[in-house]
């Protein structure tokens, strides 16, 4: 009888102890250190060169004219195909015109506007002139509306920018195929969409940094500036040189020092990024360049190093850090902006750089060798030497073009690499068709997750439409959420922009002011306030809102048009 009083009385003192080890599951200092996943979800059944989210549960795919597993209802081999994030599965669209190597952004209204390309191919026309556009859907009829020589100037490898006004610009880019860029096909000017029927305003106009920066400006970087209405500024860099530039005015505010390090564009790819923008230090603008290599060498060494600016004072100059705990050279790494301010890295290799091997196919690495599968996860609010945390590998190369993305549920799209036409399945690196989910360490804590229920007084979330919020307007979120007593919660609005050759076209984060958080009977009715102006998050569809409990996403972000 003792025995079994004192087995009893120790079950109960052990199941006592596992419900404290359970009792407070979101303490910051206590969570699962875990390193992510990755899980294997779908395929997309033509390289995913170019990846956009087109509507909360759809991504759009896109690649050049080459042989694919998708084929058109005609028997063609497909260029592009939609996602669907719900059964894994994708669709095959329509395109006519060839997609290689093109840019894409978002209007204001939503709609995609993709542009550039590369020459016929087979029954493909050609696209360098090309302009297409995509409005994304959820009855399965959207398709690709195209323009074959709407574009003044040719353009390969170039960059496209939503503006803080509603339109685009197309910036840089080379006139015909090549691994770098020279004198004789340099694209070095912008145009914008939609034209205006005046000649004068709608000519291409000339960007003294891109005849300066030859021949390593391909996919050049560049990224609105935040500031007060009226301000029209752009960073733009590429090779090693980088400077303010006004879109309205069309003339360069300031030159700026140049980026210490490889050259970081294209094909010494490395990936830039504007830093989480935030209220608490009135939208401070921080750039991110990590990355790129040092030569056209396939065996070549990488660059493993990043540099950052702040903008916060007239004389900046660059902060240089090492890619990496410890250091990690990368070439053709992706970088995301993610819901808790942090930026993740990964795909790219160690060696070489973004192109095509003329070689054989049987061992195809391309340009690069050394794929370099682990991601990192930079902190930018911690010192220097203390950002980088080393996240869980993936078993799948990702190499040339290979792409991420952000979901709404707050996990990460990782597609494409290595295309070779026809495919390659007896290669050691084939082909890359299949689509990977990446699931941070913030989503495996074990910590309850919140489900937004209305948002500015709106019950129809991630509908046909976008929720409607205006600029500086306080939008209070109801949420169901079993997040106990004395949660921290915070709100941010993505906008993931288009994504090719690890320049992340238009990605943007704001940081948003929680301005009061009051219990209910289910969760909490929490208020938050939208950036003030266009320069800080530009305007339109596409910009969605996350709200975080303990730095622990909802279980989706919602779709909002910023008016």
């Amino acid at each position: 009888m003792k025995l079994a009083l004192g087995l009893l009385h120790f079950l109960l003192s052990f199941i006592t102890f596992l419900n404290s080890i359970n009792a407070n599951p979101v303490n910051l200092n206590e969570r699962d250190q875990s390193a992510g996943t990755f899980e294997i979800i779908g395929e997309t059944g033509v390289g995913a060169m170019h990846v956009s989210l087109v509507r909360p549960t759809k991504v759009i795919i896109i690649d050049r004219a080459e042989l694919n597993t998708a084929k058109t209802s005609d028997g063609q081999s497909a260029i592009s195909t939609e996602y669907d994030l719900l059964t894994n599965k994708y669709r095959v669209l329509n395109l006519h015109t060839n997609t290689f190597c093109s840019a894409g952004a978002f209007m204001a209204n939503g709609t995609l506007i993709e542009s550039g390309g590369d020459v016929i191919v087979g029954t493909i026309g050609a696209g360098i002139q090309s302009l297409r556009m995509y409005n994304g859907c959820d009855d399965l009829t959207c398709d690709w509306t195209e323009y074959p020589n709407y574009m003044i100037t040719p353009r390969w490898y170039n960059t496209m920018v939503r503006l803080p006004d509603g339109r685009v610009m197309n910036f840089g880019g080379c006139t015909k195929a090549t691994n770098k860029n020279t004198k004789d096909i340099n694209s070095p000017t912008v145009e914008f969409f939609p034209k205006t029927g005046n000649n004068a305003t709608d000519s291409p106009v000339t960007i003294q940094l891109l005849l300066d920066t030859l021949p390593y400006n391909l996919y050049p970087v560049c990224i609105v500036l935040p500031g007060p209405v009226g301000q029209n500024w752009l960073f733009m860099s590429a090779n090693k040189k980088a400077q303010i530039w006004d879109y309205v005015k069309l003339e360069v505010v300031k030159p700026l020092p140049d980026v210490p390090g490889s050259p970081r564009t294209y094909p010494l790819t490395g990936s830039a990024t504007l830093l989480p923008l935030n209220y608490n230090n009135n939208y401070t603008a921080e750039i991110l360049l990590c990355g790129g290599s040092f030569d056209l060498k396939p065996e070549g060494p990488a660059d493993g190093t990043c540099a950052r600016m702040n903008f916060g004072n007239d004389n900046a100059t660059w902060e240089t850090e090492d890619f990496g705990n410890p250091a990690q050279p990368r070439v053709m790494p992706d970088s995301i902006l993610m819901p808790d301010g942090k930026v993740l890295f990964l795909n790219g290799a160690a060696n070489g750089f973004a192109g095509w091997d003329t070689g054989p196919t049987t061992n195809r690495l391309h340009s690069a060798q050394n794929p370099v599968k682990t991601p990192f996860l930079y902190d930018p609010l911690a010192n220097n030497g203390s950002r980088w945390t080393t996240l869980a590998a993936s078993n799948i190369v990702r190499v040339y073009h290979s792409n991420a993305l952000l979901l709404p549920d707050g996990t990460v799209f990782v597609s494409g690499s290595n295309p070779n036409s026809p495919p390659c399945p007896t290669c050691e690196h084939p082909t890359e068709y299949r689509v990977e989910r990446f699931t941070p360490p913030y989503l495996l804590t074990g910590a309850p997750r919140a489900t937004m229920k209305t948002v500015a007084g709106l019950t129809s979330i991630n509908g046909l439409t976008a929720i409607e919020v205006k600029f500086n307007q306080i939008v209070t979120i109801v949420i169901d959420s079993k997040v106990p007593s004395g949660a921290v919660f915070t709100a941010c609005l993505i906008h993931n922009g288009f994504v090719t050759h690890s320049n992340h076209m238009s990605q943007r984060m704001v940081v948003l002011k929680v301005d009061s958080v009051i219990p209910t009977s289910t969760g909490y009715a929490i208020d938050v306030v939208m950036p003030p102006n266009p320069n800080i998050m530009p305007m339109g569809r596409h910009n969605y809102l996350y709200v975080l409990s303990n730095g622990v996403p909802a279980d989706t972000a919602v779709e909002v048009d910023l008016k």
